[in-house]
């Protein structure tokens, strides 16, 4: 027989979890300053010993059981202990942490919970903020973002990625300590070929932005096009869009938003080939003498959700700037931030905000070596969308993350021998 003071325990358990569950998420606490000497082990420690089902779990798949939901916490818990136990001293010299940002702060650029925000920034974001929460002394935070990687990548996959985010820090750190960390301003380019280069970069991010679109009801304005010499433009050609370069020209007019440009190269010389738009990207050529000419188009109209956002969205983000202004002082994380943030203000139509961010990864990648990151991650990406967007963006991710760990070596600042500066026109 059940005694009466077991159960008013019962019923006083059952009051409280039905409260916690209730709970309305507080404001963001702007004052709630993340300190470089936090101690992450510490904080860590502090989030496990609470009633972490509670306090994640409105941020889990509602579609997961209650032993996936425990055991997704659990990984979360140990991964965030893993990466600052790897990562506590090497990035805690890095944190720069000027003004009033707060945890919430640095979670929100994930841009995780952003309707408008595509796919693939908001993983490529995750995956470059939670080691950087983990060593700021931000455990709540890095667990939530953790759970919600979990949700867009799954478990095994969001940590495989996480531990080649890691290695790519680490192999960061050990260069920047043997050179200065490069700027803005120290992006060389005597030649205007560096700035078309951008050109084909921004292409291909804006690529990435919306991979798994349908952009077949695509309505765009068109107002001209831009040559971009030593490169050459990968995609599905235009039937009966083959010949010299007004002829090519022609075919991809006609075809308004839904071509990409025309590229050379690719059949006997003086011959031009019109690429569809969707599935396409640039790279560059082992000859001097291919180009490409790509139809500079902008949305204007469309049924799809994401073609409907405003032109006059503000670009101009005060809490993004500063989360940007510590995250630029970490090697490898500033590299993933910057490109990360590139195909974000991409997808959001901040095209100018998006072509600086790119710039700053050409600071570190060279635009070579970006224009073959964003082109190869493009087309596997496209190539993976047959088993579902998911399943293609993450393909995509996966091998960005795996070029930069082969290409390593180049992926330093390539400019150092020349001599300009290049401008943001």
């Amino acid at each position: 027989m059940m005694s009466s003071k077991l159960k008013w325990l019962i019923v006083i358990q059952l009051l409280l979890n039905e409260q916690a569950l209730c709970r309305v998420p507080p404001p963001l606490a702007q004052k709630s300053t993340v300190l470089p000497g936090s101690d992450t082990h510490k904080a860590v420690e502090e989030v496990s010993k609470q009633n972490l089902d509670s306090l994640l779990g409105s941020q889990v798949q509602s579609g997961i059981s209650p032993e996936e939901k425990s055991e997704r916490i659990r990984s979360a818990h140990q991964m965030t202990s893993v990466l600052g136990a790897k990562l506590q001293e090497q990035i805690q010299a890095h944190l720069h942490i000027q003004g009033n940002i707060s945890c919430e702060e640095l979670l929100s650029a994930s841009a995780v919970d952003d309707s408008l925000s595509s796919m693939f920034p908001q993983e490529l974001l995750g995956l470059s903020l939670v080691p950087v929460l983990v060593v700021a002394g931000c455990p709540k935070e890095a667990h939530t973002l953790l759970l919600k990687l979990y949700d867009l990548l799954g478990v095994a996959d969001t940590e495989e990625l996480l531990m080649e985010v890691e290695g790519l820090i680490e192999r960061r750190m050990s260069k920047s300590a043997a050179a200065p960390t490069p700027t803005s301003a120290s992006l060389p380019s005597g030649r205007d070929q560096t700035q078309r280069h951008i050109k084909a970069v921004m292409f291909n991010i804006e690529q990435l932005a919306f991979v798994g679109e349908d952009n077949t009801n695509q309505e765009g304005h068109c107002e001209g096009w831009s040559r971009v010499n030593g490169t050459m433009l990968i995609g599905n050609a235009v039937e009966g869009g083959t010949g010299g370069l007004e002829d090519a020209v022609s075919s991809c007019e006609r075809l308004g938003f839904l071509c990409a440009g025309v590229t050379s190269g690719r059949h006997t010389p003086g011959m031009y080939q019109a690429v569809w738009k969707k599935g396409s990207r640039i790279l560059p050529s082992e000859s001097t003498e291919s180009e490409t000419w790509i139809h500079q188009c902008s949305a204007t109209a469309a049924t799809g959700h994401r073609w409907k956002r405003s032109t006059q969205r503000n670009c101009i983000n005060k809490s993004e700037q500063r989360v940007y202004s510590v995250m630029e002082w970490i090697p490898g994380v500033s590299t993933l931030y910057n490109l990360g943030t590139a195909v974000y203000y991409a997808s959001v139509n901040c095209s100018e905000t998006a072509k600086e961010r790119a710039i700053l990864s050409a600071v570190d990648l060279g635009t070579d070596a970006l224009m073959v990151a964003t082109g190869g991650t493009a087309g596997v990406a496209g190539y993976a969308l047959g088993a579902g967007v998911k399943t293609g963006v993450k393909a995509g991710v996966k091998y960005l993350l795996n070029s930069m760990k082969e290409e390593d070596d180049m992926l330093v600042n390539q400019f150092s021998s020349e001599e300009g500066i290049i401008t943001i026109d």
